[in-house]
C-alpha cells in the first residue's frame, strides 16, 4: 500500500535527459535580445567606470565648486549604473519591463546627446544602438505575447 511513486527525471526540450541549469530565459532568447543584453551590460560597465572616475577625481581635487560638481556627477552616474543594470537584468530574464526601461533610457539619453554635436556622438550612438537591438523584428516577436498580456491587463483595469 505504501509504494513509492516512481517519477521520471525531468528532461530538456531536446530530450537529452540532463536538465542542466538555466539562468532566466537565456536559452529561449533570440539572438537580437542576447546581443542587446551584452550591449547593455557593456554600457552598464562603461557608466560604472565613469562613476568611479568621478568619485576618484572628487578625492583628488582640493576644496571648491568643482569638488561638489564631481560628487554630484558621481552620484548621478552611480544611479544610472543601477538603473541600466537593473534593466539589463530584467532583459536577461526575458521580461518586457527590461526592454521598456532600457528603451526609455536610451531614447531620453541618446537623442539629446545626438543633437548636441560631434563631441557627444559616440555615447549617443551607444545608447541608440542598444535601443535598435531591442526593437529588431526578432525581438519584437519574442516580446509580442508579453505585450499582448500587458495590454489586456490594462484594459481590464480601466473602469
Amino acid at each position: 500500500m505504501n509504494k513509492k511513486r516512481e517519477t521520471t527525471p525531468p528532461t530538456t526540450p531536446d530530450g537529452s535527459g540532463t536538465p542542466g541549469r538555466r539562468f532566466g530565459a537565456w536559452a529561449s532568447l533570440p539572438g537580437t535580445v542576447k546581443a542587446a543584453v551584452w550591449w547593455w551590460g557593456a554600457m552598464t560597465v562603461i557608466v560604472l567606470g565613469f562613476s568611479i572616475a568621478a568619485f576618484g577625481n572628487f578625492g583628488l581635487v582640493p576644496g571648491g565648486g568643482d569638488r561638489v560638481g564631481l560628487l554630484m556627477i558621481g552620484i548621478l552616474l552611480a544611479a544610472l549604473t543601477l538603473m541600466i543594470g537593473w534593466g539589463t537584468g530584467r532583459l536577461w530574464l526575458g521580461h518586457l519591463a527590461g526592454r521598456a526601461l532600457l528603451t526609455t533610457f536610451g531614447l531620453i539619453g541618446g537623442l539629446p546627446l545626438l543633437l548636441r554635436g560631434p563631441r557627444l556622438m559616440l555615447p549617443a550612438l551607444g545608447l541608440l544602438i542598444g535601443v535598435v537591438l531591442l526593437w529588431l523584428p526578432a525581438s519584437q516577436r519574442y516580446f509580442k505575447p508579453q505585450a499582448k498580456a500587458a495590454r489586456l491587463a490594462r484594459k481590464r483595469m480601466k473602469p
